[in-house]
């Protein structure tokens, strides 16, 4: 019973060193046997002992689902930055688009830490918003214009952070 799960409970490394293979492939721009061989062993001794070592000290949530998810939502969240850093670049260049500073807040529908946490550092990555403080399930976010406080509680970050984590309501779970 304890090989079985043990079997079972290592079954998480193998997301883990695809990913890390597909790294692998990019950063060496070499596809000869040779490379590749090396990386796939490398790769999952790498993530064989992440697994021993780390085992039972991650959070159940980082899971082979969220390593496949994870690289999604990056560069969903680099696009989102980008815009907002084109907004803000052109509120500054330009009078005709007023600034309102103010404080907004929401109820945020995500239920645990982990999920709150990467929402609200999306959140202050993105320019022209900060996360000044979480409450329980309540964020309060300074935004530099009206425009950024359209309907936030169930805006574009938190339904990518829902999905990231499978939290939430099903419907919120989108990268729409």
């Amino acid at each position: 019973m304890k090989y079985q799960k043990l079997v079972k409970d290592s079954l998480g490394i193998i997301p883990l060193a695809l990913v890390l293979f597909v790294l692998w492939i990019i950063f060496t721009g070499k596809l000869n046997w040779h490379h590749l061989v090396l990386g796939a062993v490398t790769c999952l001794l790498v993530s064989a002992f992440s697994f021993y070592l780390l085992r039972g000290r991650l959070d159940p949530q980082l899971n082979g689902r969220f390593a496949l998810r994870f690289p999604l939502f990056a560069g969903l969240l680099f696009w989102e930055i980008v815009k907002a850093n084109w907004d803000v670049m052109k509120r500054i260049i330009s009078p005709s688009f007023p600034i309102s500073p103010q404080i907004v807040d929401f109820e945020s529908y995500l239920e645990s830490d982990m999920a709150k946490t990467v929402l609200a550092n999306s959140i202050t990555l993105t320019p022209g918003t900060v996360t000044v403080d979480i409450q329980g399930s309540r964020f309060f976010i300074h935004c530099l214009h009206d425009d950024f406080t359209e309907d936030p509680g169930s805006g574009k970050l938190q339904r990518m952070t829902a999905w990231l984590f499978s939290e939430g309501p099903a419907e919120m779970r989108s990268l729409k």
